[in-house]
């Protein structure tokens, strides 16, 4: 079985639908908002999963989108807002898929840190603040600004 039945597999016992969405790969729903997997016929390994069409990029506001992509970028781990076809901007996770062990877990992590990519992406592009309670000292950390914005989203419920 290849890597992309298994994923497919996975997804599906994982209570997700996929459904083929042409050369794009398959889209499936979580929480009312879509996710895009893709597989590269060249490299079985690679895995690679997207939230298409966060926020549409028109000239007026390129530069902002531009600024936020990359506070974005700096504050998330894994994965990467990027704009894709000059006027969208996506978040996406890449990963080399060494061996299936704990797929679902992986899976599930993969799903958070998309939903975290664009939560953060809509604050900054709205010119909101990322507010974090119980500051540390050590709040510069890569690990610390993460659980922030891991608890912001559980308050939240993203």
């Amino acid at each position: 079985m290849s890597n992309k039945e298994i994923v497919l597999q996975e997804l599906s016992a994982m209570g997700y639908e996929p459904i083929e969405a042409g050369t794009l790969g398959y889209l499936f729903s979580h929480e009312d908002r879509y996710f895009l997997y893709s597989d590269d016929e060249d490299d079985e390994s690679f895995l690679r999963i997207a939230i298409p069409q966060l926020y549409d990029v028109t000239e007026e506001n390129r530069i902002d989108v531009i600024k936020a992509l990359h506070e974005t970028a700096f504050l998330i781990k894994y994965s990467k807002p990027v704009i894709m076809y000059t006027d969208s901007v996506w978040a996406i996770y890449e990963h080399k898929l060494v061996t299936t062990d704990n797929l679902s877990e992986l899976l599930e992590h993969i799903i958070r840190v998309l939903e975290v990519t664009a939560f953060v992406f809509h604050k900054k592009i709205n010119g909101e603040e990322l507010n974090f309670e119980d500051s540390s000292e050590d709040n510069d950390s890569d690990d610390s600004i993460e659980a922030k914005i891991n608890k912001i989203l559980e308050d939240t419920k993203l």
